[in-house]
């Protein structure tokens, strides 16, 4: 029972508290390699902490359950509100079928938002067979389109798309930089993270946390993206790059370069001038960030487990029936 609300609490606290830590204490765009880590990690300690108190309750106060093992039914026998209440069953049961619930859920999210991307991504290559060319040059098929835009479809092997439009305007270094963005996009297998966010997001869209870490995510995969092609291509190529192609859309499906148009996303742009470095004590803190996140609820779980193996405080009333019949018994067998 204390285990369960400890692990309730510290998922309640990781889904109020986390936005704000992310949004104002988090040097993200600084560190997006490493946020990226962060974010995943949270969401999986969040829903782990969650599943792990439903469990809890579950098993310490439905009888059948705790009667599994004597340790875990003597603790269970502690509670007071098993003392002929309903309310324990009750609370055991709902937290039994929330913690199921959640794992089929994040399951079937899991698999529907593969299953779709690769069904889609797949019909999406088929028609490009059709409509676009090879550039064995470049390693890309172009597609006939007065749009400047470019995106990759990840797969086996992956492809990168350009518009016709975009190579004719684009000049040399350019190209090289929009399509070393691609590249990383595909060498960093973003999809995976992109599509892991998108799924924990729609196990639990009313949560502002799973929301917030699918909105970074996006976000961070294309610094990350951005970083690769600066390192290949300098920052002034990517950012007149970016000007270039801010009229085009990549399909949703898709990863693709250009400037949405939204205001929030010219930080791509700013984010490329001269800004301070994160030296090693930021990497390091966000590291010991990551590994906390992944054993807190572990040790809490452990925790728990240990104190069920260790033994609980004594039934008074048991320990109390044991001794009257041990008090009684040598009188019985007392001859009148």
């Amino acid at each position: 029972m204390i285990a369960a609300l400890i692990l309730g609490s510290y998922a309640l606290l990781l889904a109020l508290l986390g936005p704000r830590l992310l949004t104002r204490a988090w040097p993200s765009e600084r560190l997006p390699r490493l946020s990226v880590v962060m974010l995943q990690v949270m969401t999986c300690s969040f829903l782990t902490a969650a599943a792990t108190a439903g469990l809890a309750l579950g098993l310490t106060l439905v009888d059948t359950l705790s009667r599994v093992d004597p340790q875990i039914d003597r603790c269970a026998d502690q509670l007071p509100i098993n003392d002929d209440s309903p309310v324990g069953p009750f609370l055991g049961w709902f937290g039994l079928v929330a913690a199921a619930a959640l794992l089929l859920r994040v399951g079937f999210c899991m698999t529907a938002t593969f299953f779709s991307a690769w069904r889609t991504r797949r019909k999406h290559i088929a028609i490009l067979r059709i409509l676009a060319r090879a550039d064995d040059e470049l390693g890309v098929l172009v597609l006939e389109h007065d749009e400047p835009g470019c995106y990759c479809l990840p797969g086996r092997p992956g492809t990168i798309v350009i518009t016709s439009s975009a190579l004719t305007r684009l000049s040399p270094p350019q190209l090289g930089a929009v399509l070393a963005h691609e590249r990383a996009h595909l060498t960093g297998r973003h999809h995976f993270a992109v599509a892991f966010a998108h799924a924990i997001h729609r196990t639990a869209p009313r949560i502002r946390l799973l929301a917030l870490v699918e909105q970074e995510t996006r976000r961070l995969v294309e610094f990350i993206a951005d970083d690769a092609a600066v390192r290949r291509s300098g920052a002034a190529a990517l950012v007149s790059a970016l000007a270039v192609l801010s009229g085009g859309n990549a399909p949703g499906f898709a990863l693709g370069i250009g400037i949405d148009r939204r205001p929030a996303a010219s930080s791509r742009v700013t984010r490329l001038s001269p800004h301070r470095k994160v030296g090693r004590r930021g990497l390091a803190l966000g590291a010991l960030g990551s590994a906390l996140l992944i054993i807190i609820p572990l040790v809490l779980a452990l925790v728990s487990v240990a104190t069920v193996i260790h033994g609980c405080p004594p039934d008074k009333d048991g320990d109390a029936s044991s001794t009257s019949a041990a008090v009684e018994t040598p009188f019985s067998r007392t001859s009148p």
